[in-house]
């Protein structure tokens, strides 16, 4: 776990300077409400117009943070992706009104039985990627799954994408060397599948004898070791100057070079700080509240840099 600096204002100021000089860009459910939204997504239309590639964004979250993290998110990245569904457990009996209300105005999957709780979430991912599978695996040529403190480029994750081919069993993301084959992504940092990995999870999955955890475990690792069984491997997800486009901690973290000795030994490239900590083409930073999350929107989208021409000496 990352120790909280004492010096935020500090921290935030710093971050600020950077970000305008760096970027531009078993419980029971309410089976009447999940109707509800089920019958929802079915009347909206999907555009195969839309520019490619067509990204679809599941993001995980629990009603505890409806009113914060996900109003960030929902105000701030979330709507860039061609389509977003937030993944949540809905217990309406411990959820207060506020609560109740905004998930009215949120794309919510009506996925039935999602257990609360941090513990559960394999299940969670993995419900979330059957969901779009059934739903959606030809109306998208990428999957994304993020965290609600997670903030994504999304202009830049399609850039990038645009280059890499869904046909192939792949997936992109911050890659870690250890306890899986061939490594695995950080689940903070957020990953995405091809269209052809997707169909292969749902493959892996759903055979009579799949070794693909059901639940329990760590998320990020017990997906990656259900893709490994049809031979899906993580990609590289670097910039052409070997620079991460995904990130598990803030950027200031990175920055600074103040990572945690386990990042050391799982990151697959070599760590870097500075300006060669992070593309400039990133896609995502992990660990982001919702106030930082509205400040680095207000940097990359509604700011505008002036020439200032240079006093002569």
């Amino acid at each position: 776990m990352i120790r909280k600096t004492r010096f935020v204002s500090t921290g935030l100021a710093l971050t600020c300077l950077i970000l305008i000089t760096t970027f531009y860009v078993g419980f029971h459910t309410n089976e009447s409400y999940i109707e509800s939204k089920a019958n929802q997504i079915a009347n909206v239309k999907i555009h195969p117009e839309l520019l490619s590639p067509r990204v679809l964004c599941l993001i995980l979250t629990t009603p505890k943070y409806f009113l914060d993290r996900v109003k960030a998110v929902n105000e701030t990245w979330a709507p860039r992706c061609d389509r977003y569904f937030y993944i949540t457990d809905y217990t309406p009996e411990k959820m207060t009104p506020e609560q109740i209300n905004f998930t009215q105005q949120i794309p919510i999957a009506p996925i039935q039985n999602i257990t609360p709780g941090y513990d559960h979430l394999t299940q969670k991912s993995r419900l979330a990627f059957l969901f779009a599978y059934e739903k959606y695996f030809n109306d998208f040529d990428w999957f994304v799954k993020a965290d609600d403190d997670v903030y994504m480029i999304i202009e830049n994750l399609k850039a990038f994408l645009s280059q890499q081919n869904t046909s192939e069993p792949v997936t992109f993301g911050y890659n870690f060397k250890v306890i899986v084959s061939k490594g695995y992504h950080s689940g903070g940092a957020s990953y995405v599948l091809s269209r052809e990995s997707l169909r292969r999870f749902y493959e892996a999955d759903k055979q009579p004898n799949s070794t693909c955890r059901a639940d329990g475990g760590s998320e990020d690792v017990e997906i990656a070791k259900c893709l490994r069984t049809k031979d899906v491997y993580p990609g590289k997800s670097l910039d052409k100057q070997n620079r991460e486009l995904f990130h598990p901690l803030p950027y200031i973290s990175h920055f600074r070079g103040h990572v945690p000795d386990w990042l050391k030994n799982y990151a697959e490239n070599p760590l870097q700080s500075g300006d060669n900590c992070c593309s400039d083409q990133t896609i995502s930073f992990h660990y982001i509240d919702p106030d930082k999350m509205y400040l680095m929107d207000f940097l990359l989208y509604k700011t505008r840099s002036r020439n200032v021409p240079q006093r002569k000496k």
